[in-house]
């Protein structure tokens, strides 16, 4: 076991050789493999139709994705797992580099056959229907206080766990989600969800890159880091 001074040593240690890997890449002029912490969702439905153009520009640049259920940035050392990544949150990491890819907003939606089965006429009605949530419910409970209405009580809701599992569950009639307006074009456009209110909610969470704080970035990462910001920018 590392003592309290190990412990302390070994941030000085992997800037070291951190600084001596990024010497070597521009001395050999060959970029090293950059390691990306990635949610499923968003690499499915933002950024895997947009990876082409990064190839396009940055041909020789190899990049290692690593799937992450949103816990890169709470991990002990999360540069030993990614060089940078992609969280979704409220940006208040602790020793961490966070930027907002762009300003989100929510929309409440569940299937037709739910509706049907279940009448939604107001927001207050779903303080009586089944929530379904991946997180420990903040962002049902940030929904219904920034409408002027009391929190459900806990019984009821079901936590999918995984972003892609509660779409298929909302689309599957098991209840009613909180789900981020840019992922979710293709079920709205497809009519097998729908938009209960017709409008989009605003939120204080968002997509945002993260970086861990005292590791430098090598000449790829930054590259990396350069594109994804110049997509996310139409979008601000």
């Amino acid at each position: 076991m590392l003592t309290v001074d190990g412990e302390n040593l070994t941030t000085y240690v992997a800037n070291g050789l951190r600084s001596i890997q990024i010497g070597l890449e521009k001395a050999s002029d060959q970029g090293e493999i950059v390691r990306i912490a990635i949610l499923p969702l968003f690499a499915s439905r933002w950024l895997s139709p947009r990876l082409g153009s990064f190839w396009d520009a940055h041909p020789n640049t190899q990049l290692s994705f690593r799937s992450q259920n949103n816990t890169f940035a709470e991990r002990e050392r999360p540069s030993d797992f990614a060089d940078l990544g992609i969280v979704w949150g409220q940006g208040d990491w602790a020793d961490f580099e966070s930027i907002c890819l762009w300003p989100e907003e929510m929309i409440v939606v569940c299937s037709p056959d739910y509706l049907s089965d279940n009448p939604i006429c107001e927001e207050a009605d779903l303080r009586n229907r089944t929530l379904l949530h991946v997180d420990d419910e903040a962002r049902w409970r940030e929904w219904f206080t920034n409408n002027k209405l009391a929190p459900p009580p806990l019984r009821g809701n079901w936590a999918p766990q995984e972003p892609h599992f509660q779409i298929s569950s909302t689309i599957n009639g098991l209840g009613v989600a909180l789900i981020p307006h840019s992922m979710i074009q293709s079920e709205l456009e497809s009519g097998v969800l729908v938009n209960l209110f017709g409008c989009t909610y605003a939120t204080s969470f968002a997509y945002y890159l993260g970086i861990p704080n005292g590791i430098p970035l090598s000449g790829s990462a930054i590259k990396f880091k350069n594109w994804l910001l110049s997509q996310c920018a139409v979008l601000n």
